[in-house]
Protein backbone atom coordinates (compact mmCIF):
# COMPACT_ATOMS: atom_id res chain seq x y z
CA UNK A 1 0.00 0.00 0.00
CA UNK A 2 2.82 2.39 0.93
CA UNK A 3 4.60 1.71 -2.35
CA UNK A 4 1.41 2.44 -4.33
CA UNK A 5 0.86 5.71 -2.56
CA UNK A 6 4.43 6.79 -3.27
CA UNK A 7 3.95 6.05 -7.04
CA UNK A 8 0.78 8.10 -7.24
CA UNK A 9 2.39 11.06 -5.62
CA UNK A 10 5.27 10.96 -8.12
CA UNK A 11 2.85 10.88 -11.09
CA UNK A 12 1.01 13.91 -9.84
CA UNK A 13 4.23 15.77 -9.35
CA UNK A 14 5.35 15.02 -12.96
CA UNK A 15 2.01 16.25 -14.34
CA UNK A 16 2.35 19.51 -12.51
CA UNK A 17 5.79 20.07 -14.02
CA UNK A 18 4.73 19.37 -17.65
CA UNK A 19 2.37 21.97 -19.24
CA UNK A 20 1.00 21.67 -22.84
CA UNK A 21 0.40 24.97 -24.59
CA UNK A 22 -2.13 25.16 -27.46
CA UNK A 23 -0.73 25.80 -30.98
CA UNK A 24 -1.79 29.25 -32.15
CA UNK A 25 -2.33 29.44 -35.98
CA UNK A 26 -3.37 32.36 -38.13
CA UNK A 27 -4.36 31.31 -41.71
CA UNK A 28 -3.48 34.64 -43.37
CA UNK A 29 -0.03 34.67 -41.77
CA UNK A 30 0.68 31.08 -42.87
CA UNK A 31 -0.54 31.84 -46.44
CA UNK A 32 1.67 34.96 -46.71
CA UNK A 33 4.70 33.04 -45.50
CA UNK A 34 4.13 30.24 -48.01
CA UNK A 35 3.67 32.75 -50.89
CA UNK A 36 6.91 34.57 -49.96
CA UNK A 37 8.75 31.25 -50.01
CA UNK A 38 7.40 30.48 -53.49
CA UNK A 39 8.31 33.89 -54.89
CA UNK A 40 11.77 33.85 -53.42
CA UNK A 41 12.54 30.35 -54.66
CA UNK A 42 14.17 29.57 -58.05
CA UNK A 43 11.67 29.66 -60.93
CA UNK A 44 11.32 26.49 -62.97
CA UNK A 45 10.72 27.26 -66.67
CA UNK A 46 8.65 24.65 -68.51
CA UNK A 47 9.81 24.45 -72.14
CA UNK A 48 8.67 22.74 -75.38
CA UNK A 49 11.08 20.68 -77.38
CA UNK A 50 12.14 21.96 -80.84
CA UNK A 51 10.40 19.00 -82.51
CA UNK A 52 7.02 20.04 -81.14
CA UNK A 53 7.70 23.68 -81.96
CA UNK A 54 8.25 22.90 -85.65
CA UNK A 55 5.34 20.48 -85.71
CA UNK A 56 3.05 23.20 -84.34
CA UNK A 57 4.27 25.68 -86.96
CA UNK A 58 3.72 23.17 -89.75
CA UNK A 59 0.21 22.42 -88.50
CA UNK A 60 -0.61 26.13 -88.38
CA UNK A 61 0.62 26.64 -91.95
CA UNK A 62 -1.39 23.63 -93.15
CA UNK A 63 -4.51 24.96 -91.45
CA UNK A 64 -3.97 28.35 -93.09
CA UNK A 65 -3.57 26.77 -96.55
CA UNK A 66 -6.71 24.65 -96.15
CA UNK A 67 -8.70 27.65 -94.89
CA UNK A 68 -7.54 29.75 -97.85
CA UNK A 69 -8.46 26.97 -100.28
CA UNK A 70 -11.95 26.60 -98.82
CA UNK A 71 -12.46 30.35 -98.84
CA UNK A 72 -11.42 30.48 -102.50
CA UNK A 73 -13.86 27.68 -103.41
CA UNK A 74 -16.79 29.43 -101.75
CA UNK A 75 -16.01 32.95 -102.97
CA UNK A 76 -14.83 32.43 -106.55
CA UNK A 77 -17.55 31.85 -109.19
CA UNK A 78 -17.72 28.25 -110.39
CA UNK A 79 -17.78 27.47 -114.14
CA UNK A 80 -21.33 27.00 -115.41
CA UNK A 81 -22.32 23.34 -115.85
CA UNK A 82 -24.63 22.44 -118.75
CA UNK A 83 -27.17 19.68 -119.22
CA UNK A 84 -27.82 18.12 -122.62
CA UNK A 85 -30.89 16.08 -123.57
CA UNK A 86 -31.47 14.36 -126.91
CA UNK A 87 -34.73 12.71 -127.95
CA UNK A 88 -34.37 9.61 -130.09
CA UNK A 89 -36.10 9.24 -133.45
CA UNK A 90 -39.72 8.17 -133.00
CA UNK A 91 -39.85 9.16 -129.33
CA UNK A 92 -41.01 12.15 -127.26
CA UNK A 93 -39.06 13.33 -124.22
CA UNK A 94 -40.26 15.49 -121.34
CA UNK A 95 -37.64 17.79 -119.80
CA UNK A 96 -38.07 19.78 -116.57
CA UNK A 97 -35.81 22.85 -116.52
CA UNK A 98 -34.34 24.43 -113.34
CA UNK A 99 -37.11 27.08 -113.24
CA UNK A 100 -39.85 24.40 -113.51
CA UNK A 101 -40.45 25.17 -117.20
CA UNK A 102 -41.66 22.06 -119.05
CA UNK A 103 -40.23 21.19 -122.45
CA UNK A 104 -41.44 18.39 -124.71
CA UNK A 105 -38.83 17.30 -127.24
CA UNK A 106 -39.97 15.67 -130.47
CA UNK A 107 -38.01 12.82 -131.97
CA UNK A 108 -34.50 13.56 -133.24
CA UNK A 109 -34.32 16.83 -131.26
CA UNK A 110 -31.73 18.25 -128.88
CA UNK A 111 -31.75 20.79 -126.04
CA UNK A 112 -28.89 22.28 -124.01
CA UNK A 113 -29.38 24.35 -120.85
CA UNK A 114 -27.42 25.36 -117.72
CA UNK A 115 -27.76 23.31 -114.57
CA UNK A 116 -28.68 26.55 -112.78
CA UNK A 117 -29.95 29.67 -114.58
CA UNK A 118 -28.05 32.90 -113.89
CA UNK A 119 -29.64 35.82 -112.03
CA UNK A 120 -30.54 37.80 -115.17
CA UNK A 121 -31.82 35.41 -117.86
CA UNK A 122 -32.88 31.84 -118.59
CA UNK A 123 -31.13 30.81 -121.80
CA UNK A 124 -31.28 27.48 -123.61
CA UNK A 125 -30.28 26.09 -127.03
CA UNK A 126 -32.52 24.02 -129.31
CA UNK A 127 -32.07 21.94 -132.44
CA UNK A 128 -35.17 20.17 -133.78
CA UNK A 129 -38.70 20.61 -132.47
CA UNK A 130 -39.96 21.36 -128.98
CA UNK A 131 -43.08 22.53 -127.19
CA UNK A 132 -42.51 24.96 -124.30
CA UNK A 133 -44.68 25.64 -121.26
CA UNK A 134 -42.60 28.44 -119.69
CA UNK A 135 -42.86 29.33 -116.01
CA UNK A 136 -43.57 33.06 -115.74
CA UNK A 137 -40.83 35.26 -114.29
CA UNK A 138 -40.94 38.94 -115.27
CA UNK A 139 -37.49 39.54 -113.81
CA UNK A 140 -35.76 36.81 -115.87
CA UNK A 141 -36.67 36.51 -119.57
CA UNK A 142 -36.70 33.01 -121.06
CA UNK A 143 -34.60 32.88 -124.24
CA UNK A 144 -34.40 30.09 -126.82
CA UNK A 145 -31.24 30.42 -128.93
CA UNK A 146 -31.59 29.07 -132.47
CA UNK A 147 -29.63 29.10 -135.71
CA UNK A 148 -29.58 32.80 -136.71
CA UNK A 149 -32.18 34.07 -134.26
CA UNK A 150 -33.58 33.80 -130.74
CA UNK A 151 -37.04 33.80 -129.19
CA UNK A 152 -37.65 35.68 -125.95
CA UNK A 153 -40.63 35.25 -123.60
CA UNK A 154 -41.58 35.90 -119.98
CA UNK A 155 -44.06 33.08 -119.53
CA UNK A 156 -46.13 31.41 -122.23
CA UNK A 157 -46.81 28.31 -124.37
CA UNK A 158 -45.33 27.98 -127.84
CA UNK A 159 -43.89 25.49 -130.31
CA UNK A 160 -40.62 25.80 -132.23
CA UNK A 161 -39.50 23.75 -135.21
CA UNK A 162 -35.82 24.39 -135.93
CA UNK A 163 -34.73 21.50 -138.12
CA UNK A 164 -31.00 21.70 -138.81
CA UNK A 165 -31.61 20.59 -142.41
CA UNK A 166 -34.33 23.17 -143.09
CA UNK A 167 -33.81 26.77 -144.19
CA UNK A 168 -36.83 27.96 -142.17
CA UNK A 169 -37.53 28.12 -138.43
CA UNK A 170 -41.19 27.94 -137.37
CA UNK A 171 -42.37 29.58 -134.14
CA UNK A 172 -46.03 28.98 -133.31
CA UNK A 173 -47.64 30.78 -130.38
CA UNK A 174 -50.41 29.14 -128.37
CA UNK A 175 -50.70 31.45 -125.32
CA UNK A 176 -49.10 34.71 -124.14
CA UNK A 177 -46.67 36.54 -126.39
CA UNK A 178 -43.19 36.00 -127.80
CA UNK A 179 -40.59 38.38 -129.22
CA UNK A 180 -38.39 37.35 -132.15
CA UNK A 181 -34.87 38.71 -132.62
CA UNK A 182 -32.60 38.30 -135.61
CA UNK A 183 -29.05 37.52 -134.40
CA UNK A 184 -27.94 40.79 -136.04
CA UNK A 185 -30.33 42.73 -133.82
CA UNK A 186 -28.51 43.83 -130.66
CA UNK A 187 -31.17 46.35 -129.57
CA UNK A 188 -33.89 45.65 -126.96
CA UNK A 189 -36.55 46.14 -129.65
CA UNK A 190 -37.79 42.88 -131.19
CA UNK A 191 -38.01 42.37 -134.94
CA UNK A 192 -41.47 40.85 -134.56
CA UNK A 193 -43.88 40.14 -131.70
CA UNK A 194 -46.42 37.33 -131.99
CA UNK A 195 -49.90 37.03 -130.51
CA UNK A 196 -51.75 33.71 -129.92
CA UNK A 197 -52.75 31.95 -133.14
CA UNK A 198 -49.82 33.32 -135.13
CA UNK A 199 -46.83 31.58 -136.61
CA UNK A 200 -43.53 33.19 -137.60
CA UNK A 201 -41.41 31.79 -140.42
CA UNK A 202 -37.77 32.87 -140.13
CA UNK A 203 -35.68 32.52 -143.28
CA UNK A 204 -32.14 31.58 -142.21
CA UNK A 205 -30.55 32.83 -145.41
CA UNK A 206 -32.20 36.24 -145.76
CA UNK A 207 -33.02 36.86 -142.10
CA UNK A 208 -36.59 37.87 -143.01
CA UNK A 209 -39.58 36.98 -140.82
CA UNK A 210 -43.02 36.20 -142.23
CA UNK A 211 -46.01 36.08 -139.86
CA UNK A 212 -49.24 34.25 -140.66
CA UNK A 213 -52.36 33.06 -138.78
CA UNK A 214 -52.55 29.28 -138.22
CA UNK A 215 -54.58 26.67 -136.42
CA UNK A 216 -52.12 26.03 -133.58
CA UNK A 217 -53.43 22.53 -132.83
CA UNK A 218 -52.01 21.39 -136.17
CA UNK A 219 -48.52 22.28 -134.91
CA UNK A 220 -48.82 20.76 -131.43
CA UNK A 221 -50.55 17.54 -132.44
CA UNK A 222 -47.21 15.69 -132.50
CA UNK A 223 -47.22 16.07 -128.71
CA UNK A 224 -50.92 15.57 -127.90
CA UNK A 225 -51.80 12.96 -130.53
CA UNK A 226 -54.90 14.96 -131.53
CA UNK A 227 -54.99 16.16 -135.14
CA UNK A 228 -57.26 18.95 -136.41
CA UNK A 229 -56.91 19.61 -140.12
CA UNK A 230 -59.26 22.33 -141.40
CA UNK A 231 -59.03 23.39 -145.04
CA UNK A 232 -55.30 22.81 -145.33
CA UNK A 233 -53.41 21.13 -148.14
CA UNK A 234 -52.53 17.48 -148.20
CA UNK A 235 -48.87 18.55 -148.33
CA UNK A 236 -49.25 20.44 -145.03
CA UNK A 237 -50.94 17.42 -143.48
CA UNK A 238 -48.06 15.22 -144.53
CA UNK A 239 -45.60 17.67 -142.95
CA UNK A 240 -47.48 17.46 -139.64
CA UNK A 241 -47.55 13.65 -139.82
CA UNK A 242 -43.84 13.53 -140.63
CA UNK A 243 -43.00 15.44 -137.45
CA UNK A 244 -45.52 13.57 -135.31
CA UNK A 245 -44.48 10.06 -136.34
CA UNK A 246 -40.85 10.73 -137.34
CA UNK A 247 -41.32 9.41 -140.88
CA UNK A 248 -40.51 10.57 -144.41
CA UNK A 249 -43.16 10.65 -147.15
CA UNK A 250 -42.33 9.87 -150.77
CA UNK A 251 -44.98 10.86 -153.34
CA UNK A 252 -45.14 9.54 -156.89
CA UNK A 253 -47.39 12.46 -157.89
CA UNK A 254 -46.41 15.75 -156.25
CA UNK A 255 -49.59 17.43 -157.51
CA UNK A 256 -51.71 15.80 -154.80
CA UNK A 257 -49.95 17.99 -152.22
CA UNK A 258 -52.14 20.92 -153.33
CA UNK A 259 -55.47 19.21 -152.58
CA UNK A 260 -57.31 20.85 -149.62
CA UNK A 261 -58.74 18.63 -146.87
CA UNK A 262 -60.59 18.90 -143.56
CA UNK A 263 -60.20 16.07 -141.05
CA UNK A 264 -60.10 15.48 -137.33
CA UNK A 265 -58.45 12.70 -135.31
CA UNK A 266 -58.89 12.73 -131.52
CA UNK A 267 -58.50 9.11 -130.48
CA UNK A 268 -54.74 8.77 -130.75
CA UNK A 269 -54.98 6.97 -134.08
CA UNK A 270 -51.87 5.38 -135.52
CA UNK A 271 -50.23 6.64 -138.71
CA UNK A 272 -51.65 3.69 -140.64
CA UNK A 273 -55.17 4.45 -139.38
CA UNK A 274 -54.90 8.14 -140.32
CA UNK A 275 -53.61 7.37 -143.83
CA UNK A 276 -56.35 4.79 -144.32
CA UNK A 277 -59.08 7.33 -143.49
CA UNK A 278 -57.55 10.05 -145.69
CA UNK A 279 -57.23 7.46 -148.44
CA UNK A 280 -61.03 7.43 -148.82
CA UNK A 281 -61.03 11.02 -150.12
CA UNK A 282 -57.65 11.07 -151.82
CA UNK A 283 -57.87 7.66 -153.55
CA UNK A 284 -54.22 6.78 -153.15
CA UNK A 285 -52.32 3.70 -152.13
CA UNK A 286 -49.62 3.75 -149.48
CA UNK A 287 -46.92 1.48 -148.15
CA UNK A 288 -44.99 1.90 -144.88
CA UNK A 289 -41.42 0.60 -144.79
CA UNK A 290 -39.77 1.35 -141.46
CA UNK A 291 -39.48 5.19 -141.41
CA UNK A 292 -40.36 5.67 -145.08
CA UNK A 293 -43.93 6.01 -146.39
CA UNK A 294 -44.59 5.63 -150.13
CA UNK A 295 -47.79 7.13 -151.60
CA UNK A 296 -48.90 6.28 -155.13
Amino acid sequence: IKMSNIKNRKDEEIKRRIQFKPVETEPDVVYNKMWQRIMNSDTIIMGVSSVWKYASIAASIALLVVSSFLYKIHTEPRPLAYMEVASMVGSKTRVLLPDSTIVWLNGNSYIRYPEVFDKNTRQIELIGEAFFDVTENKEKPFIVNLDGMHVQVLGTEFNILADANSGVIETTLIEGSVALFNEQNSSPTADRILVPGQQALFDKQSGSIEVRPVRTSSYTSWMTGDFFFEKITFGEILSVLERSFSVKFHLKNEAIKEVFLTAQFTHKESLEEILSILQISMRYKFEIKDRDVYIR
